[in-house]
């Protein structure tokens, strides 16, 4: 996968949570990637190197404190 197919479906996992927050976790994904490039993997492995958009999702909505999701979920 792409690094821009990747970060649209994990933006699109994590839309339930504050902006903020998921453009947080979509600039540390992006360079993460743009790191293993720099080490010489290609694009493509790069991205799957990571793991899957929807186990990375999980993690993430995992550590975000419940406060926040329903400060969200209310404005």
């Amino acid at each position: 996968m792409l690094k821009q197919v990747f970060l649209e479906k994990l933006g699109k996992a994590l839309s339930g949570l504050p902006q903020e927050e998921i453009e947080e976790r979509l600039a540390f994904y992006s360079e993460m990637v743009d790191d293993r490039m720099e080490e010489g993997y290609l694009e493509e492995e790069a991205v799957d190197a990571i793991g899957p958009v929807e186990e990375i999702a999980a993690h993430i909505v995992a550590d975000v404190p419940l406060t926040k999701i329903v400060k969200e979920k209310v404005t």
